[in-house]
């Protein structure tokens, strides 16, 4: 796409939802000059924070309020993605003849440097993050962004040309795309998530592939070689890389022997044993060779690559040691919103755990999960909405339920430490498989949470 196609359609956008995304749109829109709108249906009262940031910026501002009305005088809109494309607003922008564009698709407009985008249903922040550290160790500039933390457009004007934006990039941001084109785009996987919102995996998947349906023979495109899913799906005319656990690929990054292999089109490079990965488990494994195939095209020097390899810790809530209290390991994997997400953390552990898990579902069924819960689990603790339907489709489990974190937190650490008298220590995890909204902001504030119910165990064993 030609910098000339990427120009906005206007001067007079309407930014609707003044969460963080809508927030970073409106700035990059107001820096350069143009007359924006932020609408939102919260009163200005329940964001006051958003309401002083909007002031500031100087733009017009309409709180407790998404009715068409909004629209009037506007060339175009830029869509939030924590709103359903459902919304009614979207049919009448589309009936007004507005271009409509999610903040993801703005900052590709308005970015300088080339995109590498991450998508999949799970391990996007691990991977995204990886390759941005990968890309940094080599000593080229590079933001990591989007779904991941910061939005695209706040790191828009960060990185010029000679720089990378690496893009962590979920469904929802593709409902509302048109023109992005990323130079790099990665798929990791794909199983059934967020059915709440998009109704079955084949539109589900059909969201994931908009990625890569602009890609052009100049482009990248890498794919799960091990996920029929992906597989299946392959879109646009990037050239195609590959990653693999099972078997080698003719471009791109897999496993040989022992060691994590670099397969360029000339040599196969052996990079570093699997043991010397400080990322836990098969999935962690299939995360780095999707990042080392991401970063194929970057030419990136061996040395850099295994020095960052080795060293790298992993991502904050996502399978992370936090402390060990008398020969109980706790970890806290609160980033594990899903089934699937569930399911990886729990063949992470050879010995059974004792899980906590629960939350809001996401119109998931566990019941198929059953059998590796009664392998894995040697007792659940369960919490939130779905606790009883946990509690259902795995049965065959002994289940305890618990009103709070902090009591889930107490009554795992009993069940674990009883497990540890005279046996191997006991792992309590955190793995909800499910949203967090029932009873906290995100996933993080569940597992700041979470963390702070174990340091509470740790200082009583340290007054004991």
């Amino acid at each position: 796409m030609s910098r000339d196609e990427r120009t906005l359609p206007g001067t007079r956008p309407l930014v609707v939802g003044a969460a963080r995304s809508g927030l970073a749109a409106a700035r990059v829109l107001a820096r350069r000059g143009l007359l924006v709108r932020v609408c939102d249906a919260s009163a200005a009262s329940e964001r006051a924070d958003a309401a002083r940031a909007l002031a500031a910026l100087g733009v017009e501002a309409i709180w407790g309020r998404d009715d068409p009305s909004v629209l009037e005088g506007r060339d175009f809109v830029v869509w939030s993605p924590g709103i359903p494309s459902s919304h009614a607003l979207v049919g009448a922008a589309r009936a007004a003849g507005l271009p409509l564009f999610s903040e993801l698709e703005l900052g590709y407009r308005l970015a300088r440097a080339p995109l590498v985008c991450v998508t999949g249903t799970n391990g996007k922040s691990t991977t995204t993050d990886l390759v941005g550290a990968l890309v940094r160790g080599s000593g080229r500039p590079v933001e990591v962004c989007g779904n991941i933390g910061r939005a695209v457009c706040e790191a828009v004007d960060e990185q010029g040309p000679e720089g990378l934006l690496v893009v962590e990039v979920s469904s929802f941001q593709l409902e509302t795309v048109d023109a992005l084109k990323p130079w790099i785009a990665t798929w990791l996987n794909l199983t059934p998530d967020h059915l709440d919102r998009h109704g079955d995996l084949a539109t589900y998947g059909a969201l994931k592939r908009r990625l890569f349906a602009r890609q052009e023979n100049d482009d990248w495109a890498v794919w799960n070689a091990d996920d029929p899913e992906v597989m299946a799906r392959r879109a646009g005319q990037g050239r195609s890389l590959f990653f693999s656990t099972r078997r080698p690929v003719p471009l791109g990054a897999h496993v040989e022997g022992d060691d994590l292999a670099l397969q360029r089109e000339t040599a196969t490079h052996s990079l570093l044993p699997i043991a010397e990965l400080r990322l836990r488990g098969r999935h962690n494994l299939a995360n780095t060779l999707a990042a080392l195939a991401t970063v194929l095209p970057l030419d990136l020097p061996i040395e850099s690559v295994r020095r960052v390899l080795s060293s790298y810790p992993g991502l904050e809530h996502r399978l992370e040691l936090v402390a060990t209290v008398e020969g109980v390991e706790f970890v806290n994997d609160s980033k594990a919103t899903n089934v699937g997400s569930l399911e990886v953390a729990l063949e992470s552990f050879r010995a059974p755990v004792v899980l906590i898990a629960g939350g809001r579902g996401k119109g998931q069924d566990f019941r198929p999960l059953a059998p590796l819960v009664g392998r894995a689990v040697a007792h659940l603790v369960l919490i939130g909405e779905a606790a009883e339907e946990m509690q259902k489709a795995w049965s065959g489990t002994s289940a305890t339920r618990a009103a709070s974190l902090a009591q889930a937190v107490d009554l795992a650490f009993e069940r674990a430490r009883r497990r540890a008298a005279g046996r191997p220590p006991g792992v309590v995890l955190l793995s909800p498989g499910c949203a967090s909204f029932d009873m906290f902001r995100d996933y993080e504030e569940r597992g700041r949470r979470f963390k702070d119910e174990v340091q509470r165990l740790k200082h009583q064993e340290a007054r004991a």
